[in-house]
């Protein structure tokens, strides 16, 4: 009897170690250098950067959305990716996940080069402007495959449902 009741909390084991990583949940902070810091966002420079509380600048990796052209007319949608990325992100508490096992961390601006996850469901603000439409799956900077096939569905899903950039009729300002 002993036996089969270690066989069984042995089995049950196995299978919750298989569960855990699955590439449709987010990565949480794992407290390897400063993934386990929490920031408040404290300004939404444009859709795909933004300002935490520490000064940094962040810049969104995964992502494009259009540019907002300081001291010059924004481009098409740059104004609403700006407005979305305000509405999901400004004032909330947030960590960080790097980019640094595919690429650099700092950009040739100065910016981190992170996935944002906002507190305290994780989501990942990345992937959720991608999927409310305001950027494609953008890849100049090179994405974890663990976060690769997020953006792949989120902009699939945006194109599928005309969302943002993909709505023709949407006439952005």
């Amino acid at each position: 009897m002993k036996k089969i009741i270690s066989m069984v909390i042995i089995a049950a084991l196995f299978l919750m170690s298989c569960d855990r990583g699955s590439s449709a949940d987010p990565p949480g902070p794992n407290g390897n250098g400063d993934e386990g810091i929490k920031y408040e966002i404290v300004d939404v420079i444009d859709g795909d950067t933004i300002e935490l509380d520490d000064g940094q600048h962040v810049r969104l990796v995964g992502i494009d959305t259009p540019e907002m052209n300081f001291g010059g007319t924004p481009e098409p949608c740059a104004v609403e990716a700006t407005n979305y990325a305000t509405s999901i992100a400004l004032h909330e508490d947030c960590y960080l996940v790097y980019n640094t096992s595919v690429g650099d961390s700092i950009d040739p601006y100065g910016r981190t080069l992170a996935f944002v996850h906002i507190l305290p469901d994780s989501s990942c603000m990345n992937i959720e402007i991608c999927r409310a439409g305001w950027s494609e799956d953008w890849d100049s900077y090179p994405v974890r495959s663990d976060y690769e096939s997020q953006f792949e569905t989120a902009e699939a899903e945006a194109r599928a449902a005309d969302r943002g950039i993909w709505d023709e009729s949407a006439n952005c300002d």
